[in-house]
Formats: structure tokens, sequence, C-alpha cells
């Protein structure tokens, strides 16, 4: 005989608001008795678990990804970015430094998180591709975690559609096999949105929070850009659900932001001491930026790409106007990482204001290029030209979606619910828009792109801020609620037998709305 209670909250309770029994997420089947006679169970099928399903995201990611490692293990090893070298130097001994010299030579040429993390992985194929892997976990874990944080209330499914978009993402299937911040960054992106959609308006929380940020610089300086464009948006916009009407706007999150950015700058703080220690100067971001900067602004890269019409630019030609450069400064007699990467940073400002109007062409050029639905040409990738035109085809629909998204969000007053998503693609977008630029550039995003497109996609409760109000205050539960229309929408319109009972008994709404056990479900 099934327990009055059991039965009464299996039938009317909708699923965010049952019981949590230590068996609700492996049974499949509930019985649940006419509602008439209340002794002939009807059967229920549930849908599988929330966790059987994030654990099926999970381990497609992990499939995926280990996939790509073995059809091409060669790329564990191959060190682009003097990643794997530096790591290398670390292990020897020899500090943060250019490998591959005779005399160990101090570098901030490169961010120290990635290298340093490296360092645990003994330069070993195996032990870099583990390293991924866990830090792909994070990321999709990350990312429905922010989504369901961000839609407060928001179907369960949505939170699989964003793990979803970054499990399947083809640039961050194809670098987490070769050892570059990719992967690294996009889950501290993740992680970062999650942070962010806490609202936790406390010190706590801003504290927890800025050590994230912090790690984000130290992985990419990027992300500087992104940390302006949050506080500030945090500084004009109400962007906590948490304030109450009447409570003082400014003091509060300017307090919140300063403890946001005093808690970054102390986590950059050692990379910082150490480059003042080694170069006189505390460098808080790295020397890569006028290389980068003068990459993307120079004649030969204007005249073959931007004005030539090439669709990259050529592997030879850029080796020859690398050459190119540095024989120049040799025979200006410039040397030092410093010295450097401020003479070519001098050199693309004074070409960029020689070239106004070719300026302006060439971040129009960028901006394509950073959104561009081709992960790259078919030499460069490896994959036949059919597979190329199914991810353009994939990467035009998440666009869309996120286009559509945005539009909605906007409609409907939560545009300064999501600043915080938006504020970390700004970021990256408005840094490439100057600096060089290629596809692979908005992997650190990608997490923040499905966030919205999964955010946006969200059904909409009621319209006004008033009536979500009275909505939570008026409890979970109507007090009007159709048994069978229930019934046919958990079991697809099986069970006809089922009669229509409205006016649910006060008690039991007393004992949802009064019961700590009472609780949304985590989809984790």
């Amino acid at each position: 005989m099934v327990d009055e209670n059991q039965w009464l909250e299996s039938a009317f309770l909708p699923s965010a608001v049952r019981r949590r029994p230590a068996d609700r997420y492996t049974a499949s089947r509930i019985l649940i008795p006419n509602a008439l006679s209340r002794e002939s169970p009807v059967p229920v099928r549930f849908p599988t678990s929330p966790r059987f399903w994030w654990l099926s995201v999970l381990v497609l990611a992990v499939l995926l990804r280990v996939g790509v490692m073995v059809a091409r293990p060669e790329q564990l090893t191959t060190d682009r970015d003097l990643y794997l070298g530096i790591a290398n130097e670390l292990r020897e001994g020899h500090g943060y430094s250019t490998p591959d010299t005779s005399v160990p030579m101090p570098t901030a040429f490169r961010s120290p998180l990635y290298p340093f993390l490296l360092v645990g992985t003994g330069g070993r194929p195996c032990g870099v591709a583990v390293l991924h892997l866990l830090l792909a976990l994070g990321m999709v874990w990350a990312t429905g975690r922010a989504v369901v944080r961000f839609g407060r209330g928001t179907d369960l499914s949505l939170p699989f559609l964003a793990g979803g978009i970054v499990a399947l993402d083809p640039l961050l299937l194809l670098y987490s096999g070769q050892p570059m911040t990719e992967t690294l960054c996009s889950c501290l992106s993740a992680v970062l949105l999650w942070r962010m959609a806490t609202s936790e308006d406390t010190t706590r929380g801003a504290m927890i929070e800025g050590v994230v940020w912090g790690l984000c610089l130290l992985a990419r300086p990027t992300y500087a850009v992104a940390l302006g464009l949050c506080l500030l948006g945090r500084l004009l916009l109400n962007t906590s659900p948490k304030r109450e009407r009447g409570s003082p706007m400014w003091a509060p999150r300017l307090r919140f932001g300063l403890v946001i950015v005093v808690t970054a700058l102390a986590v950059v703080s050692p990379w910082a001491i150490r480059n003042g220690m080694v170069f006189g100067k505390p460098i808080v971001t790295t020397t890569h930026g006028g290389y980068t900067l003068w990459l993307a602004n120079n004649p030969v890269y204007y005249a073959e790409v931007i004005e030539g019409g090439a669709p990259a630019w050529d592997g030879e030609s850029l080796r020859r106007w690398q050459q190119e450069t540095n024989s120049e400064m040799e025979r200006l007699e410039i040397h030092g990482e410093i010295a450097r990467d401020q003479w070519q940073a001098t050199r693309a400002k004074q070409f960029i204001r020689e070239n106004p109007w070719r300026f302006v062409r060439a971040c129009r050029h960028r901006a394509v290029t950073f959104w561009s639905i081709f992960p790259g040409r078919s030499a460069e990738t490896g994959l036949p030209v059919p597979m190329l035109w199914i991810i353009a085809a994939g990467y035009a629909a998440v666009w869309v979606g996120g286009v559509v998204a945005l539009g909605r969000l906007w409609s409907q007053g939560q545009f300064s619910n999501v600043w915080p998503v938006l504020s970390l693609i700004l970021g990256f977008v408005l840094v490439h828009l100057v600096y060089w630029t290629d596809v692979r550039m908005r992997a650190p995003i990608m997490p923040a792109v499905a966030v919205l497109v999964a955010v946006g996609w969200r059904r909409q409760t009621s319209s006004t801020p008033e009536k979500q109000s009275a909505s939570r205050e008026s409890g979970p539960l109507s007090p009007a609620i159709d048994v069978n229309m229930a019934h046919r929408r958990d079991c697809g319109g099986e069970g006809a037998e089922m009669a229509s009972v409205h006016l649910l008994p006060i008690r039991l709404l007393r004992h949802a709305s009064a019961d700590p056990n009472f609780t949304h479900v985590p989809f984790w």
C-alpha cells in the first residue's frame, strides 16, 4: 500500500520541488494510485535522472578528446609556443627562462600559469593528456553550473545544451591535444562564469571571484579588459538579484568591485614581483603584447592579407617578416625583452597613426576572422572539406542561436543579468580587433557563448520582476492542479483512467512550503 503523502507528492508536486529521497535519482518508474479509488497503481515513467545525463555529457567530452589525442599523438609534444620548454627549464631548476639557450635567460614572454601546470606532468605526453582531460571536464561541468545559476530556475535541458556545445566544439577538441593555453583558458572562463553567476554580494564571494580573475590574468592578459568591462557594468547596472529596492547602489557595488580587484592583484603580485626583481620593472602581464600588436599591424600583413585577399598569412612570408624585424632590432642595438617589446609596440602604433583607414579595414577583417565559422583550411586542420562544411554549419547554428538569445534577453529585460557573460565576450573581441587574431583566439570565450545561448532560450515564467516575486512568495504550487494533465505530461499521454482532481489539499501546500527537504533539484 503506497503511503498517502508519497502518492500525493508524486501526483501533484512538479519535479523541481519534490522530496529528495536517496533512490529518486535511480528510480525509473513510480506508482501513482488512481486518484479516485487509490487502489490501482498506474505506472509512471520518469526520464532518466539529471546525474545520468551529465555523466553522459562528461564521458562524451572525454572520449572525443581522447580520440583526438590518439589520432594525433605527436601534437602532445609539439611545442609551438614554448610552454613545454619553459616547463622543462623550471623542472631543471633554471627558473622561468627561455628554453634551448646555452645560459639560462629569464623571460616574461609567456604567461606563467600554464607552464607551471605543465611542470606537474613531467613533460610526458600522457601527463599533458591527463591535465587537458581534467581541464575539459571542469569546463563542461562549470559551464552547466553557470547556466543553472544565471537561468535561476531554468529547466535542466538547457544546462545540457550548454555543456554539449563546449563538449563538441571543434576548436576546443582540436586544441585539447596540443600543449597550448586554449584548454586551460576555456576551463578558467567556465569557472569564472560560474562564480560570477552566484551573485554573492559579500566580501567572501568577492574574494573568491577575485582569485579566479587573478588566475585568468596569469593564463592570458586579455582577461584584463573583460575584468574592466565586468566591473564597470556591475557599477552601472543592477546585476545582482539580491539587491532590494531602496538600498544604496554605489557603495556596495564599489566595495564589491574593489575587493575583486585587490584580490586579483594579490594573486598576480608574485609574478609582478618576480619580474621586478629580474627585469627591474614589475610587469603584471607579459612582454608579448608589443610583438602581437606589431604582428597584426605591419605593412606586409596589410598588403598580403587585409588588402591582398589572402585567406591567411603565408608561413614563408611570416618567417621572412620575423627575420627582418629581428635583424632591424639587432641593427638598432635593441636588446632585452622589455626594450624589444616596447620598440615593436611603438612601430605598430606609428603605423596605425599613419594609416587610420587601413587600420579600420584591418579591424573589420579581424572581427570576421575572430567569428569565422570555418576552423581553418583543410591543409592546416587536416580535416576533409566536407567535414569543414559540417563544422561551419554547426558554428552558424550556434551564432544564430546566440543572436536570437541576446534579442530575447533584451526584450525580457534580462540584459543586465547576463552582463558578466557579455563582458567576457566583449573583452576578448575588443582586444583582438587591434591585436593579432585568428580563429583559435575565441576558444576561451566559447563557454560564455554556450551560457548565453542556453540562458537566452529559457522559458520565461513571468514578464515582470513583481510577478516573479509574487510567484516566489506564493510558493511552488498553484491551489488548483490538474492531475490528469500532469500525468499526461509525464507519461506521454497514457493513463486515460486518471481522473482530474482540483483544489490540492491545503495541508499538502503548507507541507510543501514549510518542509526544508523540498528544494530545487540540482543538476549534479
